[in-house]
């Protein structure tokens, strides 16, 4: 599932948890039976080294004194840091970190040559915090400190205080297990002081300059969301929502005592850019989508704290300039792009007048850019020429089709270039479920598997299924209750009938492909449409809604209302009943589908034994399931050697059913790599 504190933030549980990532012969079906007959289009093959590439660099930034560009790229078999003079090329990257297990992020820090560095221990979510300072020098080594003490404890990241910059705001329930406080991390001395006891159950707040809570919203039983400020030394209710109804911080104004807040508050059903007078608790709308088609997808504002720019994310993005500047800055950058990409920008050094954007589109990795308003020149973040020619990448495009209950479900559809009609199918829907799929190639973990496969003859479906985020409360609440058997379910079926009937898709070659709740749509279909689909692939997927609940930390239960309200609350008998009438693992006597699971051995959030239980159920009733498990990995694989291995293993799996083309000759490091993930299911 998405990260859950990163969603509780967001009242929903992602990111993305979750960025918002595969049984051969089951049933009837044996490892001896002849696979579908079919001979795909002879045409070149991208490599899986190359789509999947280790030179491949990601999360771009500059430092704060223009002088250094910091990045991750494979090294060491992880995401490890790099870092390059701002005028020096690619080539000329040193990693500052060598990490077998990699990091996971990383942020500059105000303070000349140094960088803030996240990072767990093998994919457990402990995150810890380190401070690394390197030298003008890049031949000297770095020094890395660690931070933060405890190894049970997920540090997360709030800011660095401008007025103290040795000074981290950081939130943790470092003191009390059962609470997310705040505190102030000194980085000197590494002591940290509890600056908010949250025992308000804030899931959400706005934190000063002076790193101090003055905004906060918690998430209450029925799944509303009550919004607080703080006054006269002590906490004010402003309004309780609706349930269902959400919103996110973005400024304060103290002068004005004002806050900008998104949310679909009071009527409305798209999160709309509002202004809250904290005086007067009175809420007015700033901005919303002249389309009304999507919520606020992202907010730009100006020196002054006013909106400058909203977006607007539907089936691609829209950007709507809200002053003279704005839009005369937007129209010089879009005249230096003449081909189809999408430009959101991201922020905006209003001291230096540099705007850093990131260029989105279907067939190459994003790139980044800071253009300086005041002299119309790019600085280029390095970015790389794509590593694989796009005319042998798939056609990537947005559609949209009406569900049976008469619902538009906007959806991305990658197809081969070859043929596009009577293909196999590969049904990919996203992680979450709180969460959607976007257009552009880096939007998410999974957009270059879809042009993988759509290279090896597929058409690949990647649906915004009720209960996704983006479309309307409404749209995102219709997936309550819905879980496998109700309308998330039938949006997929749905599409794959959509398909079908438009002579692209062939029938009796369809499979389904997901990660974490994805995964659990996979189990999902070889269970309730167990006729629809001839192979799955679950990854990270639980095949119990009851033990997925169950298996997570007491302190995470406060927050956990949007989950009860649309799945169920395991201590509720009827809640109980129904959750089981929705688990994949009480009906493996339907599953007819050869499956294929792959699973982290320190998945935090769907644990191993979601994919062990159904292993061994199959196992018992003589049913072949192909079980992929890596020991040293969490929710979704990021050694680049699983990875690999597991798209591997993937291919060769959705070849053998469904009849695409595969690899002929793979790497024999990556064919060993693979087979010591496999599990002997006999010995579980």
């Amino acid at each position: 599932m998405t990260d859950k504190f990163s969603l509780i933030k967001k009242s929903l549980i992602s990111a993305a948890v979750c960025t918002g990532l595969l049984l051969s012969g089951c049933g009837t079906t044996s490892d001896s039976a002849k696979p579908v007959e079919f001979q795909a289009a002879k045409h070149t093959l991208v490599p899986v080294e190359v789509i999947f590439d280790k030179s491949e660099i990601f999360g771009v930034s500059m430092s704060k004194d223009s002088k250094w560009i910091a990045f991750m790229k494979v090294h060491e078999g992880a995401q490890n840091l790099f870092v390059v003079p701002q005028e020096g090329a690619l080539s000329q990257a040193i990693p500052l970190t060598n990490y077998g297990d990699g990091i996971d992020g990383f942020q500059w820090s105000s303070r000349k040559n140094e960088l803030i560095v996240f990072r767990d221990f093998e994919g457990n979510e402990n995150s810890q915090i380190f401070r690394l300072n390197f030298k003008e020098e890049l031949t000297l080594p770095p020094t890395v400190e660690r931070l933060t003490p405890h190894d049970d404890v997920n540090y997360e990241f709030e800011a660095q205080l401008s007025a103290s910059p040795e000074m981290l705001v950081i939130g943790a329930n470092h003191d009390d297990k059962s609470r997310i406080d705040l505190f102030h991390l000194n980085m000197k001395t590494k002591q940290m002081t509890n600056v908010f006891e949250n025992k308000l159950g804030f899931n959400g707040q706005f934190i000063n300059d002076e790193g101090q809570t003055i905004l906060g919203s918690n998430l209450n039983r029925d799944n509303s969301s009550t919004l607080y400020k703080f006054s006269n030394g002590k906490w004010v209710e402003v309004m309780t929502t609706l349930p269902g109804e959400t919103f996110d911080f973005h400024s304060y104004d103290k002068d004005s005592n004002t806050a900008y807040i998104s949310a679909d508050i009071q009527g409305r059903d798209k999160q709309e850019l509002l202004l809250v007078d904290l005086s007067t608790d009175k809420i007015t709308t700033a901005h919303k989508d002249p389309l009304d088609q999507s919520d606020l997808h992202h907010i730009v504002f100006d020196q002054g704290g006013k909106p400058l720019i909203a977006s607007y994310y539907g089936g691609r993005l829209r950007n709507y300039p809200l002053t003279e500047t704005a839009t005369n800055v937007l129209s010089q950058i879009h005249a230096n792009f003449d081909e189809d990409v999408d430009i959101l920008v991201d922020k905006i050094d209003h001291q230096q007048n540099q705007w850093h954007i990131s260029v989105s589109s279907a067939q190459r990795p994003k790139r980044k850019f800071v253009y300086s308003a005041s002299s119309k020149q790019f600085i280029d973040l390095l970015n790389q020429k794509p590593k694989v020619d796009p005319n042998l990448l798939g056609e990537r495009k947005s559609i949209t089709y009406t569900a049976s209950d008469g619902q538009q479900i906007q959806a991305y559809l990658t197809l081969p270039r070859q043929s596009q009609v009577d293909l196999p199918l590969i049904v990919l829907p996203h992680g979450g479920p709180w969460h959607r799929d976007y257009w552009g190639y880096s939007s998410d973990y999974f957009v270059p598997f879809a042009h993988f496969f759509a290279n090896r003859g597929y058409a690949v479906l990647q649906p915004n299924f009720r209960g996704s985020l983006g479309f309307g409360k409404q749209f995102t609440m219709q997936g309550e209750r819905n879980w496998g058997t109700g309308l998330m379910q039938q949006d997929l079926t749905d599409g794959v009938h959509f398909l079908i009937k438009q002579g692209i898709v062939d029938s009796k070659r369809v499979g389904i492909m997901g990660a974490s709740y994805g995964g659990y749509a996979a189990l999902a279909g070889t269970t309730f449409t167990p006729d629809l689909y001839q192979a799955a692939i679950s990854y990270v997927g639980p095949s119990s809604l009851i033990t997925l609940v169950e298996s997570w930390p007491e302190v995470y239960r406060p927050y956990l209302g949007t989950w009860f309200k649309a799945v169920g609350d395991p201590l509720i008998e009827s809640d109980r009943v129904d959750m089981a009438s929705r688990s994949p693992i009480n009906f493996v006597d339907r599953i007819k589908t050869p499956l294929m699971l792959i699973q982290g051995a320190n998945d935090p959030r769907v644990t191993q034994i979601e994919s062990d239980n159904i292993a061994r159920e199959l196992h018992k009733t003589g049913r072949h399931v192909e079980y992929i498990l890596a020991k040293d990995e969490g929710h979704g694989f990021k050694k680049h050697s699983n990875k690999v291995a597991t798209v591997i293993a993937m291919e060769a799996f959705f070849a053998k059913h469904l009849g695409g083309t595969k690899s002929e000759n793979v790497d024999m490091e990556i064919k060993a790599h693979l087979a010591s993930l496999k599990v002997d299911t006999s010995k579980l």
